[in-house]
């Protein structure tokens, strides 16, 4: 598979060089594209066949004129760089110009999307419009909108893959996504998806990267996603065109990963309905090594682990959207996501004590299986109206979701004697049932009150299920039989009500200053009721009002600042407070804690932001006040062993900064860069008693993109991260994606090529101190890849009319002999 790959890119390389000794000037320079679809701006209906004009401003008779096809698509390429004037002619409609289209170094490209054309009977008067573009890489409002558009690193990639290329992400070493150093809130088309961390990382590893159009990053989210400790990011999926599109990706890599998906999409007037069907699947290996040394009053003992791993995933998946226009005043939505998870792991360690004098005392081998199969189901239905107003908008949704995932655990272990001679076995089973279900409903308004005054209100209601069955048994080898261990096993049910109400104001205290000031009350409810275990029922509930302020000041359209007042929470999942044991690592044995409480934050941000011609910056300055954090903390028991349990810890300070911004050095060769810097500090008597560390996390990023053509581009990202925690801190080692993509036959065949980490695979380093051991761990994944993609356009994306170049001339003639209206 490797030498296929080094194949394909020695042959891109080729055709690109030659591509570039065609002694054609214009070709080089002339890199300019415009594309864009013509409809109805009543009914949405495509106007087939119109004339579609392009015109330098210039030199207007620089111009290029087209007939659209019968879908209303047009495409002009191999355009010189400059400003450009559109000019749309169709027979009963006015006369459409779009004026100031810039193309140049920096933006060569610009998709106009739907480009709405009236009727002649319903204005007597032509249209000019001067275009306002949208830039690749949007800062507004405290959003960072990336257009991820067609981008080589997209190739064959999951969702969850393209979120930890992006700027200001990284990911912990449990491979959780981060946003600024903390975890964010995820929406799909601006919905929450509702979902437990399990079900999330499902869904982001199986939904196909070919699906998203853009990522948008909140840090400092709008006012009702203000509450959000970690910020937000909002994932939008691609809608399609009018008429029928179609386009299917098929992908395979070194590691032994491989994906195949199919986006089908359909839009015409007032409907759309876009689908997205796929499978992925991933075979990840890798190592762990743990020392801890152990301090007693009666000395030092060491425990060492070495450990390899295996974990195959096969996730497929289905995800149907439906939009509905029933006027220009309301719409409805619905979207069905479902997903499916196969998985078979596997984990052989050995484990080793010590004495003080590095000594054996004790020795054994232990081979960890697991596999079973999950799946969930979601649906939400959503409604807007919009006001004769357009600053009048309300919205509501209603959504719903249930899954089940099943697990069956073998743990066999084998003691050893110093010689690595067996002396005696034991083998252990444990099956996890798991089956959750849930709903929200979310209402939403937004109004002009006055002119210079808006309103924002809301209100929402979330509930979630889970039932978990746990059945513990031992081989009992005297009747070589399983005997159940109720000490072990558990069945619980937990539930959790989360009711929200907000309101906020935005008040335009002059033309270039805004204040946004808001709070929100909350609600949250939590029951544990267990019919088997050692635990009792558990039933918590706390109130909190949530304040929020912005004042954000914009000095032009390429400066401006703001800071931010934001009183947040972060809520405990059934991640954190599951009561289960896992006896994965008898060593190191972990569980939740029931009785863990949310942690609530005080943010206080200044924010700066300056976009102008090639370069942009956003820099970023914080102060948080966190309570009651919590966090996984680690004790040492006798007999060597530690346990890992949930717990509300400390109130803990944070000064943050943060960096981002990019450079255009030509026409093809563009890059942008982030980093972000948190310290982390905690009183005199936690460090005393705990032994709880100070500590700094860091991030930073380069992505970098070359284009030498419209149909050639090179794209790349390195990342480093560093986390500290109240007990150490864990460290990443360099990361590296490396993508090149190649379009072919009208761009309808793109083959592409991803490298993953070809100097090193990922690794992360993770030092512990307790008050009374010290663990250094070190774990490895393969995760080095050459991925191969293929994609290909079901249907042109500009489907040439019939028409005869005779016919084309006939009709384009007609229109220009139409009598001119006056201008507006």
């Amino acid at each position: 598979m490797r030498h296929i790959i080094l194949l394909f890119l020695i042959v891109f390389i080729k055709l690109n060089s030659s591509k570039a000794q065609v002694p054609q000037k214009a070709h080089k320079k002339d890199i300019g594209l415009i594309i864009g679809n013509i409809v109805d701006a009543k009914t949405g209906k495509a106007i087939a066949f119109a004339s579609v004009t392009i015109a330098k401003k210039i030199d207007s008779t620089q111009k290029i004129t087209d007939v659209a096809d019968k879908n209303g698509s047009f495409e002009f390429e191999r355009l010189s760089l400059g400003y450009y004037c559109l000019t749309v002619k169709a027979i009963g409609y006015n006369i459409t110009v779009i004026d100031s289209i810039y193309l140049r170094t920096e933006r060569y490209d610009f998709n106009l999307g739907d480009v709405k054309i009236n009727s002649a009977a319903s204005t007597s008067l032509d249209e000019v419009v001067v275009y306002s573009e949208k830039p690749l890489i949007e800062n507004k409002d405290g959003k960072i909108t990336y257009n991820i558009g067609e981008s080589a690193l997209s190739n064959g990639s999951s969702t969850s893959e393209i979120l930890k290329n992006m700027p200001l992400v990284s990911n912990d070493p449990n491979g959780k996504i981060l946003l600024k150093g903390k975890e964010p809130k995820i929406l799909i088309d601006d919905k929450p998806t509702d979902l437990s961390a399990d079900q999330l990382k499902d869904l982001l590893e199986s939904l196909p990267g070919s699906s998203i159009e853009k990522i948008e990053l909140m840090t400092n989210p709008p006012p009702q996603y203000a509450t959000e400790q970690g910020g937000v990011i909002n994932i939008v999926t691609k809608k399609g065109k009018i008429g029928l599109t179609g386009k299917s990706t098929i992908s395979a890599g070194t590691r032994g990963e491989g994906s195949f998906s199919t986006n089908v999409s359909y839009r015409l007037k007032q409907f759309s309905n876009s689908n997205v069907i796929g499978i992925s699947t991933n075979n990840f290996k890798g190592i762990n090594r743990s020392s801890r040394q152990n301090f007693y009053k009666s000395g030092i003992s060491y425990n060492n682990t070495n450990s390899n791993w295996v974990n195959k995933n096969t996730r497929p998946s289905l995800r149907n959207q439906l939009d509905f226009e029933i006027n220009k005043r309301n719409s409805i939505n619905f979207i069905y996501q479902g997903n499916l998870n196969f998985f078979d792991n596997s984990t052989a360690t050995e484990f080793t004590n010590l004495d003080s004098l590095q000594r054996i005392t004790k020795l054994s081998k232990r081979d960890n299986g697991s596999n079973g199969n999950g799946y969930n189901h979601s649906f939400t239905l959503s409604y807007t109206w919009k006001g004769k107003n357009p600053n009048n908008i309300l919205r509501g949704n209603i959504n719903g979701n249930f899954g089940k995932n099943d697990n069956g655990k073998d743990y066999y272990q084998q003691f050893l004697d110093q010689n690595y001679n067996p002396t005696s076995d034991s083998l252990q089973s444990q099956f996890y049932n798991s089956y959750n279900s849930g709903g929200s409903v979310r209402l939403n308004y937004d109004a002009l009150i006055i002119k210079g005054l808006n309103l924002t209100t809301g209100t929402s209601f979330q509930r979630s299920n889970n039932h978990n069955l746990l059945n513990t048994s031992f081989f009992n080898k005297q009747d070589s039989s399983f005997v159940n261990n109720d000490l072990l096993s558990s069945d619980f049910r937990f539930n959790q009500d989360i009711f929200t109400a907000r309101a906020a104001i935005i008040l335009t205290v002059f033309a270039d200053v805004k204040l946004i000031a808001g709070s929100q009350f909350e609600q949250t409810n939590t029951n544990f009721i267990y019919q088997k275990g050692n635990a009792k029922n558990n039933s918590s509930g706390y109130n909190n009002m949530l304040c929020n302020v912005t004042i954000r000041k914009e000095f032009d359209k390429t400066f401006n600042t703001a800071i931010i007042y934001r009183a947040s929470i972060k809520r405990p999942g059934l991640g954190e407070l599951n009561p289960n044991i896992d006896y994965s690592d008898n060593n190191n044995i972990r569980f939740g804690n029931p009785n863990l409480m949310p942690s609530t934050s005080d943010n206080i941000d200044f924010n700066c932001s300056w976009i102008k011609g090639k370069y942009y910056i956003n820099t970023s300055l914080g102060y948080n006040k966190v309570k009651d954090v919590y966090y996984q903390i680690r004790t040492l028991l006798d007999g060597g062993k530690t346990q890992a349990t949930w717990q509300n810890i400390a109130t803990r300070q944070e000064y943050e900064a943060s960096v981002w911004g990019g450079y255009t050095f030509t026409k093809r060769f563009r890059i942008n860069t982030s980093f972000g810097y948190t310290y982390n500090q905690y009183s005199e008597t936690e460090k005393k008693l705990f032994k709880y560390q100070d500590g700094a996390s860091f991030y930073t990023s380069l992505n970098y993109t070359y284009t030498p053509t419209n149909l050639l581009n090179f794209e790349g990202n390195f990342k480093f991260s560093s986390f500290a925690d109240p007990q150490g801190r864990s460290k990443s080692n360099l990361s590296m994606n490396i993508g090149i993509q190649r379009k072919f036959f009208q761009k309808r065949l793109i083959i592409g090529i991803n490298i993953v980490d070809p100097i090193t695979m990922q690794q992360f380093t993770t030092y512990t101190y307790g008050s009374n051991f010290t663990t250094e761990n070190y774990s490895s994944a393969n995760t080095r890849n050459y991925r191969l993609t293929v994609a290909y356009q079901l249907n042109k994306l500009v489907q040439k009319s019939k028409l005869s170049n005779k016919d084309q001339l006939r009709a384009i003639r007609k229109l220009s002999s139409t009598p001119k209206m006056s201008n507006q």
